[in-house]
């Protein structure tokens, strides 16, 4: 039971890396060195969040609290499909992203790179 745990675990990081724009393969520190898997993972989400904090700055004030329901759809669901540990990653780098300022004409981007990555999460997280 703890190794189909584990391997689903382990699956549904390989899919957060997809959503997150990372490959698995290719996937390295600043040094060039290689990360494994499970560092990917944890990049790719504190990635996806600081966006999601990111594209908050950028909706419009009557717009933020239907994204804000949004983005505790995807934390919800990390924390289904990765745990606690792994959503919280997800949260603070959303916070952190909230503080960062975002010019307006960077604001078109950083959406886009949202919903890019929200709608390959929903995908992968739905076994699409």
């Amino acid at each position: 039971m703890m190794k189909r745990l584990m391997t689903h675990s382990l699956a549904a990081g390989a899919l957060m890396l997809t959503a997150a724009g990372m490959s698995p393969v290719t996937a390295q520190d600043d040094a060039g060195e290689a990360l494994s898997e499970e560092e990917q993972v944890d990049n790719g989400l504190k990635n996806f969040g600081y966006i999601a904090g990111l594209s908050r700055g950028c909706v419009a004030e009557n717009q933020q609290a239907a994204f804000e329901r949004d983005v505790l759809e995807i934390h919800a669901s990390i924390t289904r499909l990765l745990g606690v540990d792994r959503a919280f990653l997800f949260s603070a780098a959303f916070g952190y992203g909230t503080s960062v300022i975002t010019d307006n004409e960077n604001c078109v981007e950083v959406l886009r790179q949202y919903e890019s990555r929200s709608e390959k999460f929903r995908g992968a997280a739905q076994g699409g």
